[in-house]
């Protein structure tokens, strides 16, 4: 059994909290928010307004940090040094350094850390990378994630929202856009061009929609777009030279591939075993801390760092207005 304490009560919070009751293993000892009452929403049996104070527990095996992205890598590393292991929202950190860092002191002390992602664990993904050869060499890839958020409007009414400010590091690219990069950099690797242009139209100037340009080599090149003010499309659809594959639903879900080849019937898979979006991940972490798999925990390192980079490389391209 994995006890786990969370900083932090923001809406991943209950998601995360109804996965890991779904999936075998784990159990929720405790919480720290701001206050008391923020805290004591979630049904959670040991309350706190101190983060040190809780790291000071013996009984904690993972550390669940769940605060504003800017706050990610100081909450991890305070954890570590506590000798916690870490499980980090997405995105890991603010920096590939910051990154290194906390890979680097966990390997120290010999515990684990991981960036909670979902996509890259749902089965639907791998029947994905499955079936990509059946479509010849891939030349495009469109991945959207295109919704208009209800807390856009309370934004533009003047809220303060962490998701909405440069403070926290929010805006469309790290906080969905990360969704599309994950399952394109999981598939092709390091791309060799990245561009990013986004749109910045609110009061604080914080790009609240915006296209990610990646190119490869090999000939493949994606297009990965995310809007938090406005609706679109959603999915990812892979134009191969003999076929092409959509992937239905917002790419946080998965929830179905279609398997599209000229002169045959489309075929349909709808792998993932679990309703919700959370649990499959659960297991990986779960299974590699128990086993004490340490090559499959580099592998997503190798993942989480290719991310930060790629992050970085997105910003350092926007064209400065």
């Amino acid at each position: 059994m994995l006890r786990i304490a969370i900083v932090g009560s923001g809406m991943i919070v209950p998601d995360m909290l109804k996965a890991m009751q779904t999936v075998q293993g784990y159990e929720v000892i405790a919480i720290c928010a701001r206050s008391l009452e923020k805290g004591s929403r979630f049904g959670i049996p040991n309350v706190y307004t101190d983060y040190a104070e809780m790291l000071t527990r013996t009984d904690i095996d993972f550390v669940y940090v769940a605060l504003p992205n800017s706050l990610h890598f100081a909450a991890a590393k305070q954890a570590l040094l506590a000798g916690k292991n870490v499980l980090c929202e997405k995105p890991f950190t603010s920096t590939v350094a910051q990154t290194e860092e906390l890979f680097a002191l966990a390997k120290e002390r010999d515990l684990f850390i991981f960036e909670a992602i979902s996509n890259i664990h749902l089965p639907n993904f791998f029947k994905v990378r499955e079936l990509l050869p059946q479509i010849g060499p891939v030349r495009l890839v469109h991945a959207d994630y295109d919704e208009h958020f209800g807390r856009y409007d309370e934004y533009l009414a003047g809220k303060e929202l962490p998701v909405f400010t440069h403070e926290y590091e929010g805006g469309a690219l790290r906080d969905i856009n990360i969704y599309c990069l994950h399952i394109v950099l999981a598939l092709y690797g390091r791309p060799d061009t990245v561009y990013y242009a986004a749109n910045a139209c609110g009061r604080n100037q914080i790009a609240t929609s915006g296209a990610a340009t990646l190119t490869w080599k090999s000939g493949v090149t994606a297009i990965c777009s995310a809007s938090m003010d406005s609706d679109g499309l959603r999915g990812f659809f892979f134009q191969g030279e003999k076929g092409a594959i959509r992937v239905h639903g917002l790419p946080n879900f998965f929830t179905k591939v279609d398997l599209m080849l000229p002169g045959k019937e489309m075929q349909s898979f709808e792998l993932n075993r679990y309703e919700h979006r959370l649990c499959h991940q659960l297991e990986v972490y779960r299974d590699i801390f128990l086993t004490r798999d340490r090559k499959a925990e580099e592998a997503l390192h190798a993942q989480t760092l290719l991310i930060m980079e790629t992050l970085v490389r997105c910003e350092a391209s926007m064209p400065k207005i």
